[in-house]
């Protein structure tokens, strides 16, 4: 196991291309850690700079206390496995797990040893004999593994390596790499751009986007209190609603309606609001309280996936709102025609249809505001900004 420490660590290449900013993070001893974000956002490049396929431009990655920029990778006691198995065909499964360490000429019975076991954590040993083009491509995967596992390294990094599997490949996938984690106790830091891998396999997960870190928490405070706008849009399926907001006296104004709100910005100012699908309802009541917008719409389009309803409802901004300066997160989201699409969860035995007339209802303490000249969540404390 191993703890990785990162000082102002950033990335800059020959033609000035910049994949990543002054990272200061900490990846604890033992930990599950995963990087998420969209493609290009930097997180691949930072796991090839704690390997050392990368060399980092500034700053300092620790491993345990010492400095490992100049180390080679091969000297870092670090295993990797990638996108693509990287398999030799030619090759049995057992020699393939083997390969590394018949290159560090290992004795057979040492070879034998770490590869059975291996086999037996991964649940290879029936395959053992059979060549790559015989398994799936969960096994292929496994077998990719396996040949990182007999390094006995301390830590393992993986880059996006279910991405070539199936749906259901991909679950059986999870759950595996998940137990094979927990029981190794080992540090092992995955890279992906799917949120549902990073929500559901990570002890903390770090957001990033264009070469800077976002959030770093675990799942559950990456959905529930985002620490900025980014975060708030790109964890959650489907991903948060966010709306234009305006205060005015004690009320938040939003196009969905208006709701009493303390006194945390000034009169006059404006800001984004954001709301999970799953804190709309059906209204209880045809008025609503001080505390609670009740929201007249219409349904577009309804997706029932047996255990969910999701309804889709649109709504049309006046001039004034769609001209203002809104930042990115909330623009790319408003049609050139002011529409914008609002999602709800509802509960899935409801008798709803598409084209029919809802009152649905939001607490005002399900509602996050962020702001839009930092687009930082004006709900966090200044110490909680300060510590994501």
């Amino acid at each position: 196991m191993a703890k990785i420490e990162f000082n102002h660590v950033g990335k800059r290449f020959p033609d000035g291309t910049v994949t990543l900013k002054a990272a200061n993070f900490t990846i604890r001893d033992g930990e599950f850690f995963i990087l998420v974000g969209p493609s290009g956002c930097g997180k691949s490049t930072l796991l090839n700079m704690i390997v050392g396929l990368e060399e980092v431009s500034e700053g300092e990655i620790r491993v345990d206390g010492r400095v490992v920029n100049d180390l080679d990778p091969k000297n870092r006691n670090m295993a990797m496995v990638f996108q693509s198995y990287a398999i030799y065909p030619h090759m049995s499964v057992r020699d393939n797990i083997a390969f590394p360490l018949r290159l560090a000429k290992l004795p057979n019975t040492e070879i034998d040893r770490r590869v059975d076991e291996a086999a037996a954590i991964l649940e290879l040993t029936p395959l053992l004999d059979r060549k790559p083009a015989t398994l799936s491509g969960g096994q292929r995967q496994r077998v990719a593994m396996g040949r990182a596992l007999v390094r006995e390294p301390q830590v393992f990094l993986l880059d996006e390596p279910l991405s070539n599997l199936d749906a259901r490949l991909r679950v059986q996938m999870r759950n595996e790499i998940a137990r094979l984690q927990k029981r190794l106790g080992t540090t092992m830091v995955y890279v992906t751009h799917d949120q549902t891998e990073a929500m559901t396999l990570g002890d903390r997960v770090a957001v990033m986007n264009r070469g800077e870190l976002q959030q770093i928490g675990i799942p559950q405070a990456l959905y529930h209190h985002p620490a900025n706008l980014f975060v708030a849009g790109f964890i959650g399926s489907p991903a948060m609603n966010l709306l234009p907001a305006a205060i005015a006296g004690p009320k938040l104004h939003l196009p969905i309606g208006a709701v009493d709100w303390p006194e945390t910005i000034k009169d006059g100012a404006y800001g984004v609001a954001g709301i999970r699908p799953e804190h709309f309802r059906l209204a209880a009541s045809v008025s609503a309280m001080p505390d609670t917008i009740i929201w007249n719409t219409s349904v577009e389009r309804l997706e029932w996936l047996g255990a969910e309803l999701y309804v889709y409802c649109e709504i049309r901004l006046p001039e004034e709102w769609r001209n203002h300066p809104w930042p990115e997160a909330l623009r790319e989201r408003i049609g050139s025609d002011g529409a914008l699409s609002l999602i709800a969860r509802l509960d899935p035995s409801l008798p709803i249809r598409q084209g029919e007339k809802l009152a649905l209802q939001c607490d005002r303490r399900n509602i996050q505001l962020f702001s839009i000249e930092t687009t930082k969540n004006l709900g966090l404390s200044d110490e909680a900004q300060a510590r994501r």
